[in-house]
């Protein structure tokens, strides 16, 4: 008896539709577009015409090159201002002197005074004197005097220098220094002065000797004015009393200017460039480089400056140090953050070792191929045994 398996007829489907052919529902050619109805509503679709737009013309951009050549022409305009107006290139070096130094007789001598330093720091004019004698004073040979002479200076209420020539012998310069009432407080606007007495005695009969104050300045670059004001005697001697006025010519101050311009300009960029860069969150090692050398630059910028006098002026406190302890302050901040933000990795904990598993002690024997694991429903594999056990019994079942 054989075993024959069922036939399923399927029902014949009727009453379908033909399909349409894709080129049935396109409008014929000039006909309005199709409209489509959704409930009482009527929506037309129609696209959109394009608009043709006009290529924009390349805009052009003024160059930059003028305006900087402009910009250069203006600073050496000021430049070359400045070097006229401050007198550096004036070849004479006599100092004028206002007041009356006349002298009614023939027999007087010259005094010829050259500044050869103005020491603010130590507030003395370090000066050099040369009598020139006229009249009767002349010796017999150029450059001799005839008389002994004692020229007393005396500045700051005490007798700073005294020189003494005795008579027919060369005279020669000799050096003298005289005290500044003021100091380097006020650099670079500062004004310093000098009071000196001068009187010029026989140093054999102590009788005063008639004289007239040349002064010639080689203190660079210090511009000196002198005023002398009208003789008095005072024991017996003829004392003139001298003024000397002392004050920085305008090119090393707009020099001095400068350079605390770019103090001051280097402060702000350092202090903008670093609190946008801890903002960003994008600091480096380079800002707290840049922030050493800019402390480290400031005072030899301050060092550099011309004339410039021992620190602790009012330069000093009013734009140096704060200049200094700003830059100090940004790099201490800096450096604590940066060393915070990179030592996170020390502080970071570090998990528990699993290395303790049994499993994991031992390592694995790879010469042997590894088991995939199968799921527990999964039909086993068969055999060549199995095999031949199940077609026999399909055959006696299918003969039944």
């Amino acid at each position: 008896m054989s075993y024959q398996r069922p036939t399923v007829q399927q029902p014949a489907v009727t009453g379908s539709a033909p399909r349409e052919s894709p080129t049935s529902s396109a409008p014929p050619p000039g006909a309005p577009p199709k409209a489509s109805t959704k409930g009482s509503e009527t929506l037309t679709t129609k696209k959109p015409p394009k608009r043709r737009t006009k290529p924009r013309a390349p805009t052009l951009r003024r160059s930059p090159a003028p305006i900087i050549l402009v910009a250069l022409a203006a600073v050496l305009a000021i430049y070359y201002v400045v070097v006229a107006v401050s007198g550096v290139l004036n070849a004479s070096t006599a100092v004028p002197i206002s007041g009356a130094q006349q002298q009614d007789s023939p027999n007087y001598l010259t005094l010829q005074m050259r500044t050869d330093d103005v020491d603010i720091s130590n507030r003395v004019i370090q000066a050099s004197v040369l009598p020139v004698p006229n009249g009767d004073l002349v010796g017999t040979r150029p450059g001799e005097m005839s008389k002994s002479l004692r020229i007393e200076l005396v500045s700051g209420q005490q007798t700073t220098s005294v020189a003494t020539f005795p008579g027919r012998s060369i005279v020669d310069p000799t050096a003298i220094s005289l005290g500044l009432d003021r100091g380097d407080a006020a650099y670079p606007f500062d004004q310093p002065s000098a009071s000196v007495r001068i009187s010029v005695t026989n140093d054999e009969t102590g009788e005063p000797v008639p004289f007239v104050v040349t002064i010639d300045n080689a203190a660079q670059p210090w511009l000196l004015q002198g005023t002398v004001a009208p003789s008095t005697a005072e024991d017996g001697r003829t004392v003139v009393p001298l003024v000397l006025q002392a004050q920085r010519d305008t090119l090393t101050i707009a020099l001095v200017l400068f350079y605390v311009l770019a103090i001051v300009l280097i402060t702000l960029m350092a202090v903008v460039t670093t609190g946008i860069a801890l903002l960003r969150k994008r600091l480096e090692f380079s800002n707290i480089i840049w922030l050493s050398a800019v402390m480290l630059a400031f005072p030899a910028l301050r060092s550099g400056m011309p004339g410039a006098p021992p620190v602790g002026t009012a330069l000093d406190y009013i734009v140096l140090f704060p200049c200094i302890c700003l830059v100090a302050g940004m790099l201490i901040w800096t450096g604590a953050h940066l060393l915070w933000r990179e030592s996170s990795v020390l502080r970071r904990q570090v998990p528990a070792d699993k290395a303790s598993a049994p499993d994991a002690a031992q390592p694995a024997d790879t010469t042997q191929p590894a088991k995939t694991a199968q799921p527990p429903n999964a039909a086993a594999p068969l055999t060549a045994g199995t095999a031949a056990t199940t077609s026999s019994a399909a055959n006696a079942g299918t003969d039944t």
